[in-house]
């Protein structure tokens, strides 16, 4: 597992997670299957239920306090709570909020699940390309790539008819990332890895890593290797 102490990503190599199930498949097949897993989360029918909840609320309390939309609203969590950044209709806002605790509180926790399921997303890729045992190499490829993808910045945004939460990409507001999302990146990473560092996947004779993550990680190199002219 990968703890998060303190604003420290710590990588525990006593409590990862086994690779059976990716350990021997090609990077690309590891990948689609993900994609599947997440086109598969995107139906949940609870997610769905939970979001068209949030989306009467809004509009019956946003109605109900004179807040016309559209224009979509950007609700961000800062400091001083949720709020509509350099937006005029932002007291109207904060007065509608004080009338709605229950509301609030809803759209805080969308806030914080939204958060949670990214930060599960991240540690089980991270965990999948450790395998059991991981060498001083991955664990610090690895350390550096989930402090590298770190984000606590989230906003909801809402039109009138959707609700999401959003994170703040490197230029803008764009979707929480998923499982699918941080593989992607994990490509992207080891492919600079390799040919900044140069790294092999040969095994150490001091190095602990089984065989079945050693070939798993091999793959995934040629994987990245094939595709650096192309990232």
């Amino acid at each position: 597992m990968l703890k998060v102490a303190n604003g420290t990503t710590v990588l525990d190599s006593q409590t990862l997670t086994p690779v059976s199930n990716v350990v021997g498949t090609p990077f690309r097949e590891v990948l689609a299957s993900v994609k599947t897993d997440a086109a598969a989360n995107a139906v949940d029918v609870s997610a769905l239920s939970s979001q068209a909840a949030a989306v009467a609320a809004l509009s019956t309390a946003l109605s109900q306090a004179g807040i016309s939309v559209p224009p979509a609203l950007r609700i961000t969590s800062g400091p001083n709570g949720l709020e509509l950044s350099g937006d005029k209709r932002n007291d109207k806002f904060q007065a509608m909020l004080q009338a709605n605790p229950a509301l609030q509180s809803q759209l805080s926790g969308m806030i914080s699940q939204a958060d949670m399921s990214r930060k599960a997303a991240l540690n089980a890729v991270a965990n999948d390309f450790a395998g059991k045992n991981p060498g001083a190499g991955a664990t610090a490829f690895l350390e550096d790539f989930m402090d590298d993808e770190k984000n606590d910045t989230y906003s909801i945004s809402f039109n009138g008819a959707n609700v999401s939460v959003d994170e703040m990409g490197k230029k803008a507001w764009e979707p929480v990332k998923d499982k699918a999302d941080f593989t992607k990146d994990l490509l992207v990473a080891y492919t600079g890895y390799l040919l900044t560092h140069q790294a092999t996947v040969e095994k150490d004779k001091n190095d602990k890593e089984s065989d079945a993550d050693l070939d798993f990680r091999a793959k995934l190199a040629k994987a990245a290797q094939e595709t650096a002219g192309t990232v």
